[in-house]
């Protein structure tokens, strides 16, 4: 069988770049970044980025789709145990250089226009539909009330976890990661109980009787 013509395919070519772009990114943010630098770091072209990239946004939006991955999958049968299992695996993921860079992403969107074109071209990319997908099911189980706002579960639950990772100081990270599965409990639960309570509220004023500590099945939940 005769061999191809020139230079065989680098297949590590992309996952090179896109390492050397993630840390860039998130050391550095947009004013910081370019393609001459990522073309050092990842030891590549400047030529062949452009022959695979239009832009840094074109990469970068790109480089956010194919690591945030971290939500897709989640479906334990339960509202409950699926929102800690993504709230454990957020609250890792944001402590890796592709949750800075999406948070990065999000704040220099607001000051740089054709970042915010590029991001916003999908606004509803696959880790959000993926997160919206768990409480969805949680509605059609009826473990959620039918007119459950999915964005503020996902909302509350993710912006507790970033908030906190955020917001803890460097010396009280280890305490911290000690307390962190009582913590994430602790959110989701909050979250659970505040959406049943202020159903069985309206349900009240409109009313209906109801009792918001009763689940779908029948029983009580005296977890959330």
């Amino acid at each position: 069988m005769a061999r191809g013509v020139g230079r065989p395919r680098d297949n590590t070519l992309e996952q090179r770049v896109f390492d050397a772009a993630c840390s860039l990114y998130a050391k550095r943010g947009w004013s910081g970044f370019n393609f001459d630098e990522v073309s050092k770091r990842a030891r590549v072209g400047k030529g062949s980025l452009y022959l695979r990239w239009r832009n840094k946004a074109h990469m970068l939006i790109e480089l956010v789709r194919s690591r945030a991955c971290v939500i897709s999958g989640i479906d334990n049968g339960d509202i409950r145990s699926d929102l800690i299992e993504f709230a454990h695996r957020w609250h890792a993921h944001m402590e890796t250089d592709e949750g800075v860079l999406i948070y990065r992403l999000m704040v220099d969107a607001r000051f740089y226009p054709d970042l915010r074109k590029a991001l916003y071209q999908e606004p509803y990319p696959e880790y959000v539909r993926s997160t919206r997908l768990i409480i969805r099911r949680g509605i059609e189980r009826g473990e959620l009330p039918r007119d459950t706002s999915v964005a503020l579960i996902a909302d509350l639950v993710a912006g507790a976890v970033s908030n906190h990772v955020r917001n803890t100081p460097e010396h009280l990270r280890e305490q911290f990661a000690s307390r962190l599965d009582a913590y994430i409990e602790n959110i989701v639960d909050t979250v659970l109980l505040g959406i049943r309570v202020n159903a069985g509220l309206a349900d009240r004023r409109d009313g209906r009787e109801s009792d918001p500590y009763v689940s779908a099945e029948g029983g009580m939940s005296p977890t959330v």
